[in-house]
């Protein structure tokens, strides 16, 4: 059984996603390893705290990027070392973060 990540994880993984370029909800799920719903719920605690913004919405997809707050967090982050994680890539070119 997987190891239940804590939030702080979760969205720390989701901000070094972001740090990355604009994403999807999907692509952001993808990445954590979560699903769409949950993504949600965390791009709204982190658009919330000023760190993540939607740039672009339609019915079909919505489009976040960092802030300015969230790419100094961003920078906080790497250097810390609060998270260990491995990108495992699958034979379709997706990629799973996993947390060690």
């Amino acid at each position: 059984m997987a190891k239940k990540r804590k939030f702080t994880e979760i969205r720390e993984i989701l901000l070094l996603t972001l740090s990355k370029g604009k994403q999807t909800i999907n692509t952001l799920a993808k990445e954590a390893g979560v699903n769409w719903k949950t993504t949600e719920n965390h791009l709204t605690y982190l658009i919330g705290k000023g760190l993540a913004a939607e740039i672009f919405s339609s019915p079909y997809a919505r489009i976040f990027e960092l802030t300015e707050k969230g790419r100094d967090s961003v920078e906080k982050i790497k250097p810390s070392g609060t998270l260990k994680f491995i990108k495992k890539e699958n034979p379709d070119g997706g990629g799973k973060i996993t947390i060690l």
